[in-house]
């Protein structure tokens, strides 16, 4: 929470690329109550006069004119993240202080997050949560998740409300109950409200639902006629709460979603060479051992400290994969379903976004960031099924904390602390 705090307030404004186009979507809400539209918004005077260092005083930058800097490109993205945001962003009339109010709820929702991701642990590992928990924590840690939970996103409550998704699958498949099923249908509805991506985790539900319809052939009670209603609801539910969203969408850009209009939008801008197909996800996927730092910071990844945060995802991975190597069941247990499919189908749908769409710049590490907790948790599953004592698993989440401290207070002198950072020897990184 210390590193979200400080993110909030030194992380520099607008210096996380789409900050300013998450911001414009919640200032559309917050002030005139309704969705912005693609190719008819535009980002506020405020945001370029401070990007501009201006402000309060408007600056000389057109927004019509600055190309995608001035559009509100992410206005095709779910609703749900910018209607919870907007009134934090009303509370002040500073327009930088609007700024922080919201990221400060964002640190809010990094709470939420911390808070089911350790009520997730305990559901799954009973008293030997704590060895665990410290480890899926880690990945919480990362300057790449924090940074873009705390930065105006709606990635700040895609991480909630994935873990909490998850709980309430694993609590509805342990203990199956009605309540719980329904939950688990409307909480899919909700993440795909938030990001459209989060639907891969839809696959999830087959669990709770087998578990239901086993329990009722296993009561072979005859009053329990509401178990098959309760699970069409289960299925329709997610379908029925993203429906207005989609019917707005097919008001204001005949199609569902906007999808291919911000991809036509940002290709325009689109620096890198254009590679489509199998050479763009061959391109793309080593970028995913960089998920530890945000891509603002990943001119970091050199020397000693390059070669350990490259380690950290490729550590959490070995830790899933030698107990899986030597017992292949384990793949087939209720952890592999819910814990760690959810990356795999995370990847594999970022891969087909690549591939049917060719939109590379969705192969990025940051969409993974919500499956990294659940599947650190399967890692230490896997680990303490192959290993019967704690010890070591809790030695590797040690190592990997240290890591991050080390990470944290190198950025905070490069980035955010630039005068504690020179006295520690630590050069300035440039604000981009």
């Amino acid at each position: 929470m210390l590193a979200g705090g400080v993110t909030v307030f030194r992380f520099h404004i607008f210096a996380e690329v789409d900050e300013r186009a998450h911001l414009a979507y919640v200032q559309e809400v917050a002030e005139h109550g309704r969705l912005p539209v693609m190719d008819h918004s535009y980002v506020s005077w405020q945001e370029l006069a401070l990007e501009a260092h201006t402000y309060p005083r408007h600056s000389s930058l057109n927004p019509r004119l600055i190309g995608l800097r001035g559009d509100s490109y992410e206005a095709w993205q779910p609703p749900l993240y910018y209607v919870l945001a907007a009134p934090a962003f009303l509370i002040p009339s500073n327009y930088r202080d609007k700024v922080l109010a919201v990221r400060a709820f964002d640190l809010l929702l990094l709470a939420l997050a911390v808070a089911t991701l350790i009520l997730l642990a305990k559901a799954v590992f009973g008293e030997r949560w704590p060895a665990p928990c410290c480890l899926a924590l880690s990945t919480v840690l990362w300057p790449g998740v924090i940074v873009r939970v705390i930065t105006v996103s709606n990635a700040a409550l895609e991480l909630p409300m994935a873990l909490l998704y998850v709980l309430v699958v694993w609590n509805a498949t342990a203990r199956p109950r009605r309540r719980s099923l329904v939950a688990a249908g409307g909480l899919l509805g909700l993440c795909a409200l938030t990001q459209l991506t989060l639907v891969c985790l839809a696959p999830l539900l087959a669990f709770p639902i087998a578990a239901h319809l086993r329990g009722r052939r296993e009561r072979s009670d005859p009053a329990d006629r509401g178990a098959t209603g309760a699970v069409a609801l289960t299925i329709a539910l997610p379908i029925i709460i993203v429906a207005p969203w989609l019917v707005s969408n097919e008001s204001r850009y005949r199609a569902l979603t906007a999808s291919s209009l911000v991809e036509r939008l940002t290709e325009a801008y689109e620096s890198e060479v254009h590679r489509s197909g199998l050479v763009a996800v061959s391109s793309r996927l080593w970028r995913l051992d960089r998920a530890a730092l945000p891509l603002e910071w990943w001119q970091e990844y050199r020397g000693v400290l390059g070669v350990l945060l490259i380690a950290l995802p490729v550590v959490i991975v070995l830790i899933a994969a030698v107990p899986v190597v030597r017992d292949p069941r384990l793949l087939r247990s209720r952890a592999a379903g819910i814990l760690a499919a959810p990356l795999a189908l995370g990847l594999a749908t970022l891969i087909a976004i690549v591939l049917l769409e060719e939109w590379p710049a969705a192969l990025f590490p940051r969409y993974v960031n919500p499956m990294l907790p659940p599947f650190a948790l399967f890692a230490a599953w896997a680990w303490l099924a192959l290993r019967a004592r704690g010890r070591s698993l809790l030695a590797l989440a040690a190592g990997s904390s240290l890591v991050v401290v080390v990470t944290w207070v190198y950025m905070a002198g490069a980035y955010y602390f630039t005068h504690v950072g020179a006295t520690l020897g630590i050069h300035a990184a440039p604000i981009r």
